[in-house]
C-alpha cells in the first residue's frame, strides 16, 4: 500500500509547512527521515479541504490500518505519532522501528545500510551520480567512485524528501534535487512510481 494511501482512499470513499514529531522532523512535503539507530519517521501531508471529507472517518481508518499491522507484526513495529487536520491540510506522522517495517507497511522499496551491504543485496548502482558538497551539486562522478566507498546509503522508490542523520555525499542524478546538507528531494515521474528498479533513487551519506 503506497504511503499515505490512507488519505487517498478515504477521500475517494468519501467522494505550507508541516512540523511535528517534537523536534525530530520538519518538512514542507512528504518526508522520510532515517535516524541513526535505524528507526524511521515519516511525514505525510494531503489537502483535506472539501466539506464532504470526514476527519473522524479518516482518523479511524488510519488507526485501524496501523492496528491491523501491529496485530500481525508486533506493537513495536509501527505507531502513529501525530494526526491532525488543520486549515484544510491533513497531517500524519508515523514512526517505524526499522526500514524493513516501513517498506512492508507501505509496499515500497526502502533500503538502509552500507554500500557493501546494498551490493550484497543485489542493488546495482547502475545510475549516474552527482557529488554533493555542502548541500550543493558539485559535478558528476562515475559509479566506481561511489561503490568503492564504505559509506551509508538509502535506496528508495518514492516521490518524497529524504532526510538523514549525516551529510549527503552523492545522489543518483535522475529525479533528485538537494534541499539541505542532510535532505534531498525526489521527484519521480508518474510512470516511475511503481517500485521497479529503474525508478530507484540512491542517497549516499556519511
Amino acid at each position: 500500500m503506497k504511503k499515505f494511501i490512507f488519505i487517498s482512499l478515504v477521500i475517494i470513499v468519501a467522494a505550507g509547512l508541516l512540523a511535528g514529531c517534537g523536534k525530530s522532523l520538519e518538512a514542507d512535503r512528504d518526508t522520510v527521515y532515517i535516524q541513526k539507530k535505524g528507526n524511521v519517521v515519516s511525514a505525510a501531508i494531503a489537502d483535506f479541504d472539501k466539506d464532504y471529507y470526514d476527519e473522524e472517518e479518516l482518523k479511524n481508518y488510519i488507526e485501524e490500518r496501523v492496528a491491523d499491522y501491529q496485530e500481525e507484526h508486533g506493537e513495536d513495529t509501527v505507531s502513529i505519532d501525530e494526526f491532525s487536520v488543520e486549515d484544510g491540510i491533513a497531517r500524519l506522522f508515523i514512526k517505524y522501528s526499522s526500514c524493513e517495517e516501513y517498506q512492508n507497511f507501505n509496499d515500497v522499496t526502502l533500503f538502509s545500510g552500507t554500500i557493501p551491504q546494498a551490493l550484497a543485496e543485489g542493488y546495482s548502482f547502475e545510475e549516474d551520480f552527482t557529488e554533493i558538497e555542502d548541500g550543493e551539486a558539485a559535478g558528476s562522478v562515475k559509479k566506481d567512485a561511489v561503490t568503492d566507498l564504505d559509506a551509508k546509503v538509502i535506496i528508495l522508490s518514492e516521490k518524497v524528501d529524504v532526510k538523514v542523520d549525516g551529510a549527503i555525499r552523492y545522489v543518483s542524478s535522475q529525479y533528485t534535487t538537494m534541499k539541505a546538507k542532510d535532505t534531498v528531494s525526489i521527484q519521480l515521474p508518474e510512470e516511475a512510481e511503481d517500485g521497479e528498479e529503474s525508478a530507484l533513487v540512491y542517497v549516499v551519506y556519511e
